[in-house]
């Protein structure tokens, strides 16, 4: 049975509202997280950019992942938010994920350099729309963009890179997915819980 809204991150405060202006805060969102092999080969490629083009940001080594659906961000994280996100956590049903990412670009507006591709993206629209509408019937905005791409971010540069097709595509299968509490302004990310994706 659906469930209207609640709202409980959209208050007059700015609760639950994407907001670049926090220097500290507090984000929820889920992901998937890769393997450390993976997550070095990331970082390499990531460190092979930034000295090739002269990048000042520093590689994101202990905070790689691949957003699925953002929840908000807070001053303090509410506890009833964080229940039911794990509500709608509960609610996914997807296979492994086969993940590919075999190009680099930059995202002009987030200032980001990032990998992304087509393999995996539909299973994991797919889990990005059942994490909306589960995020909604538990009373949350449901936050499905249509203009959803998983990337994984490696770096933030205000310097323009070329787009580039990779010689060797970033791989693996993700079996899990994970709700993640970023504390923002410390490249820190605490894992609320997780999911196994058992098909």
């Amino acid at each position: 049975m659906n469930q209207m809204p609640l709202d409980f991150g959209d208050d007059k405060s700015g609760r639950g509202r994407w907001n670049e202006s926090y220097a500290s805060g507090h984000r929820l969102f889920f992901a998937l997280c890769p393997p450390d092999a993976i997550e070095q080969q990331a970082a390499a490629i990531a460190d092979d950019y930034r000295r090739a083009f002269s990048l000042s940001g520093s590689p994101r080594l202990t905070t790689l992942h691949v957003s699925i659906i953002w929840v908000g961000d807070y001053p303090k994280l509410p506890e009833d938010v964080v229940f039911a996100a794990r509500q709608a956590g509960a609610t996914v049903e997807s296979a492994p994920i086969a993940m590919t990412f075999d190009r680099i670009m930059r995202f002009p507006q987030a200032r980001a350099l990032v990998l992304c591709g087509e393999g995996g993206r539909k299973p994991l629209t797919r889990v990005h729309v059942q994490l909306g509408v589960g995020m909604y019937n538990a009373g949350l905005r449901h936050n499905i963009s249509r203009d959803f791409t998983p990337h994984m971010t490696l770096l933030y540069d205000r310097k323009a890179v070329p787009p580039t097709i990779l010689d060797t595509p970033v791989s693996w299968t993700a079996s899990e997915f994970l709700l993640i509490h970023s504390v923002l302004g410390k490249a820190e990310h605490r894992i609320i819980d997780r999911w196994p994706l058992l098909g």
